[in-house]
């Protein structure tokens, strides 16, 4: 299995592109999409180098993934490589317990890895939340009968809605996730509508919800 543009594009998402290196959070030199092995401080590389170091993380990261016999979703191989690719194979081996643990038991300890240097940093918790997200999709999709389309089965949120369900979208739009859906929550959704072709209404529907994950 290979990673999918959904999956590439969310590891783009978080990591940024640098084409000059700079420390991680850590202290470690870094370069293009997270890349760390060689890089060393004043190192500058353009575009096409950092689109092939990628490619190269990319690879290692779903080779490690791919060790495990689990029956993967395409979503779920996409949120574990995103996830290898930022917290390494090592601590893929910890998530899954040597692949062991059954995928609803991985889908709950995802949100832990959510600390560097000792300390929890919201980027990574809102990198998780969306990789819980996405590894989780298999559990708001349906088929309708002889329909060939994909369905997402979310309960309707608004302005006032509270709960997982909210943390859920609000790792979609990459704000603050706080399960409530406040001012900013309701304006990042009509932006997001507004970017998807949808009717700005910011009350997240069937539709919103659709596009909304399939955007990730």
């Amino acid at each position: 299995m290979k990673t999918s543009n959904n999956g590439l594009n969310l590891i783009k998402r978080f990591e940024g592109c640098h084409l000059t290196a700079y420390k991680d959070p850590v202290g470690i030199p870094t370069i293009g999409y997270g890349h760390i092995k060689g890089v060393k401080m004043g190192m500058k590389i353009t575009q096409a180098q950092a689109d092939a170091y990628l490619k190269e993380d990319v690879v290692s990261a779903e080779k490690a993934v791919s060790k495990y016999s689990y029956p993967y979703t395409q979503d779920q191989f996409d949120a574990l490589v995103s996830f290898t690719y930022n917290c390494g194979a090592g601590n893929l081996a910890k998530l899954t317990n040597n692949g062991t643990r059954t995928l609803a038991q991985i889908s709950a300890r995802i949100p832990a890895y959510n600390k560097a240097g000792g300390k929890e940093l919201r980027g990574l918790v809102n990198r998780r939340a969306a990789e819980k997200a996405l590894f989780d999709t298999y559990l708001t999709k349906a088929v309708k009968p002889k329909v060939e389309e994909e369905v997402y089965n979310m309960k309707e949120i608004k302005r006032g809605s509270k709960g997982k369900i909210v943390k859920v979208w609000q790792a979609v739009l990459g704000v603050e996730i706080d399960g409530s859906f406040g001012p900013d929550t309701e304006k990042k959704t009509k932006a997001l509508q507004k970017k998807l072709g949808l009717t700005q209404t910011g009350v997240v529907d069937k539709a919103t919800w659709k596009a909304g994950l399939e955007s990730v």
